[in-house]
């Protein structure tokens, strides 16, 4: 598939399947289908075969650049990499695609991943090739093309930070956020933070207590699910 025809595909990933993060860079979309046929030939069918479908599945192949931005990697293709290596629950993903003209191609399911290096060469750009192996059903969804892009957080490090310490946030959606009251530590505002990209954002924990913190953002479109965080004394 061109490049040009798998950008018209959004890719994105959720470790629950609700809070969804895109899988940024993607220069190759591949999604297959390996049905699994039986033969339902009789006599009287005049030498001519025939076939049932009596078991599907599905796989998604996607080939993506890795790209830095900050020192840290897009945090849709990190949590795919996470899977890589592992066994049970902590190989699957949630996986969905959809067009992005609006088209009803549209479809999501769970899946084994593998997170391959697909060039090795030194003058190649980077590049990796995530295979998503359906664990069970690929269902049709509604295209969420044209749904709202409220943000989305991922990951705040370093963990059990004290105020005054500046905080790495990654997510997704973060471009617009909120002037003054979009980056929140519990119920009181981040003492002052940048937006560094859609993905990254890097905040100064407010004064408070050592405790519950747990951080939100949040742009026009609205707020993130508040993400778990403690800090420090």
């Amino acid at each position: 598939m061109s490049a040009s025809l798998a950008r018209r595909f959004k890719t994105e990933v959720s470790a629950d399947g609700i809070n969804w993060l895109p899988f940024k860079g993607i220069t190759d979309f591949a999604p297959t289908e390996n049905p699994t046929t039986q033969s339902t030939a009789d006599y009287d069918t005049d030498g001519w075969d025939s076939f049932e479908k009596t078991l599907t599945g599905w796989q998604l192949v996607v080939k993506a650049n890795r790209k830095v931005n900050a020192g840290v990697f897009d945090p849709g293709q990190e949590l795919v990499r996470a899977r890589q290596y592992k066994f049970g629950d902590d190989n699957r993903i949630y996986v969905r695609y959809y067009d992005r003209d609006g088209a009803p191609e549209a479809r999501s399911g769970r899946a084994l991943v593998e997170w391959n290096q697909s060039k090795t060469g030194v003058s190649d750009i980077e590049e990796v090739t995530a295979t998503f192996k359906g664990d069970g059903p690929l269902e049709d969804i509604d295209n969420p093309h044209e749904d709202a892009d409220a943000p989305v957080v991922s990951s705040a490090t370093p963990s059990g930070a004290a105020a005054g310490t500046t905080v790495t946030i990654q997510g997704a959606n973060f471009t617009g956020t909120v002037p003054t009251s979009g980056v929140k530590f519990g119920a009181t505002n981040a003492s002052n933070w940048q937006v560094i990209s859609d993905s990254l954002i890097s905040a100064v924990v407010p004064a408070g207590g050592a405790g519950a913190a747990n951080i939100v953002v949040t742009n026009a479109e609205g707020a993130s699910t508040a993400f778990p965080y403690t800090r420090g004394a």
